[in-house]
């Protein structure tokens, strides 16, 4: 899988841009606020159908426009063509093969990887980061994920409604028996695809981790289910079965104390993930370099996860991250990456790059919102 060529109009600092990638490495060079990560963020967006910075789509448009385009031709078997666009007067478009589509149809035909200097708040930041983490992460591998937690999102907006209305006296609480069950059979689906995911993560971003520290350290992702009462290091696949009866209970158990809040205080809205290091939860003990490692691990480990999931390496973006890397571990990354995957890099200079590693590249410059030839 690659990105033939990419297509802006009015996106960001690009008033207009058409250009041809190379199937392997792509190195983009410029100064900061050139536009180099706009171009990242631009193949995300025709991956997943929205960006992984801006709150809202409108963000997107270049000042003094009134939309945005975005295309890409993509290889995989064949060639398909993505667009997105973006008007400041009406919904966001997305279109396959020049055909309107949905985002859980859309989202997984363009695979990306991306890798930034902020992927540190993965480990420290807050829960919802992770989630986040492991919502788009499966959802470019299954629409049917995808629909799930769509799905989940509407029936925890109506059963918050009506636990306001009931602790308000306004509804009356039976009302909840059926979303009860609705929340408990999509929750639990989406659970139980999480944890299978994690545990495959788990293992492989292990055996990266081993190859980066020379198996000085171990390295494990655990999955941390809302009613999780302590983590594990030996993570195990949780069943179906077991996730529905722990979530009814779940609800059970705080049933009068969600109607006194007046919202939904159990669900996979409430999970989380924990890196462990030596058996030592990385948030807490890592140093910085150890956290780093266990990003750097995890996100080579996605890599491989969607490989053998879709049949397909998908495309790999590297967010300026070259300078935040040691020599060992640019070097182990760039191995790792090698002809086989397509890799789109920036950076402000050159010196993270051997000689041999730029004459393989494509490397192109960028100086407020044009690219040319190095």
């Amino acid at each position: 899988m690659w990105i033939k060529r990419l297509f802006l109009r009015g996106f960001r600092n690009y008033e207009q841009l058409s250009l041809d990638l190379k199937s392997g490495f792509n190195i983009f060079v410029g100064d900061n606020a050139q536009g180099k990560t706009n171009l990242l963020e631009a193949m995300y967006v025709l991956s997943v159908g929205r960006s992984f910075r801006a709150q809202r789509d409108q963000e997107l448009i270049m000042a003094g426009k009134g939309a945005a385009q975005l295309a890409a031709i993509v290889h995989r078997d064949a060639d398909i063509r993505l667009d997105v666009r973006i008007a400041e007067d009406s919904p966001k478009k997305l279109l396959l093969n020049s055909k309107n589509t949905t985002s859980r149809y859309f989202s997984g035909k363009l695979n990306v990887v991306l890798f930034t200097p902020d992927d540190l708040q993965l480990v420290k930041g807050s829960p919802a980061g992770r989630r986040r983490f492991l919502d788009e992460e499966i959802s470019q591998v299954s629409a049917v994920y995808s629909g799930l937690v769509s799905q989940y999102q509407t029936i925890l907006h109506q059963r918050n409604r009506i636990l306001k209305d009931a602790a308000a006296g306004k509804r009356d609480r039976s009302l909840l028996e059926v979303f009860d069950q609705q929340l408990v059979s999509v929750g639990s689906r989406i659970m139980a695809k999480r944890s299978d995911a994690v545990h495959k993560l788990s293992l492989l971003s292990r055996l990266m981790h081993r190859k980066i520290t020379d198996g000085e350290e171990e390295f494990i992702l655990e999955y941390v289910p809302f009613f999780s009462k302590q983590c594990s290091t030996k993570p195990t696949v949780l069943s179906l079965e077991s996730l529905q009866e722990s979530f009814s209970h779940a609800l059970e158990d705080n049933r009068e104390l969600e109607l006194k809040r007046g919202y939904s205080l159990v669900g996979p809205q409430r999970d989380d993930l924990i890196f462990f290091i030596d058996g030592l939860d990385a948030r807490t003990y890592g140093s910085q370099g150890q956290q780093r490692t266990a990003v750097l691990s995890c996100r080579m480990a996605e890599m491989q996860f969607m490989r053998s999931e879709t049949g397909s390496y998908p495309v790999v973006l590297l967010d300026d991250v070259m300078s935040e890397l040691d020599y060992k571990r640019r070097q182990f990354l760039m191995n790792i990456l090698s002809d086989n995957v397509q890799t789109v890099i920036t950076t402000t200079n050159l010196r993270s790059f051997d000689a041999s590693m730029r004459s393989s590249s494509q490397v192109l410059r960028i100086y407020r919102g044009t690219v040319q030839a190095e």
